[in-house]
């Protein structure tokens, strides 16, 4: 089961990052790993309107799946069970929320409305 759950995240999060190959790869049956890395990730103003207004939990009930949007910079998400499943800095650009991950790994997302549009799911926050 732990397999198959690490297996599918990992081609979700391939499928959200970039298509770069720059680096080698630790697991022989992961895609190319993403160009971003969280040394590469650009310094995060924790007090950014645009992220301050996004702090906070949002979820995605069908894929099991919350974001925690923390005030320093960083994020947190839980999937299908595992708690702090991944980690890492987001940073908003505009209309596009990215998440760069202590993985290596950048998924993106759109701002629209009061919803983050992922490729996993749209996000609606916790209230």
């Amino acid at each position: 089961m732990a397999t198959v759950l690490t297996g599918a995240v990992l081609a979700l999060a391939a499928g959200c990052g970039s298509d770069s190959s720059d680096g080698p790869s630790t697991d022989a049956t992961a895609s190319p790993t993403p160009s971003a890395t969280i040394s590469e990730a650009p310094s995060v103003d924790p007090q950014d309107p645009a992220a301050v207004e996004l702090r906070g939990d949002w979820e995605i009930p069908s894929e099991q799946y919350t974001l925690h949007l923390v005030e320093d910079g960083t994020f947190v998400e839980d999937f299908q069970g595992v708690v702090d499943f991944r980690t890492g800095k987001y940073k908003v650009d505009g209309d596009t929320i990215s998440l760069v991950g202590d993985d290596g790994n950048t998924d993106k997302g759109k701002i629209v409305g009061d919803t983050l549009e992922f490729t996993l799911g749209t996000a609606n926050r916790v209230k």
